[in-house]
């Protein structure tokens, strides 16, 4: 169920509902005073595990030998127009003959 984000415009506090999408825009009461909420405009909360932006690829740098050429994840773009995925998957194997 999406989680949604209010303020409570009597006493400023933020507090957030989870609900089925269908009732979005029931109306949210404020766990601290009663007052109904106004919906804030958030961003959607999709799950996972952040990710340390440092253990990702990087961009050259000036003077990097690498400088004319980006690689992230097997796939590489090269000055002249040449254009790489990396080496296809392995065909599956047969399966065991019966």
């Amino acid at each position: 169920m999406p989680i949604y984000a209010y303020r409570c415009p009597a006493c400023q506090a933020d507090f957030e509902v989870s609900r089925r999408l269908a009732d979005r825009t029931a109306p949210a009461f404020c766990p601290a005073d009663g007052a109904e909420g106004k919906r804030l405009l958030t961003v959607p909360n999709v799950g996972g595990l952040a990710a340390d932006p440092a253990a990702g690829p990087r961009m050259p740098q000036p003077g990097d030998v690498r400088a004319n050429k980006w690689n992230h994840f097997g796939h590489s773009h090269s000055g002249g127009g040449s254009h790489s995925h990396g080496a296809p998957p392995s065909p599956p194997a047969a399966p065991p003959s019966t």
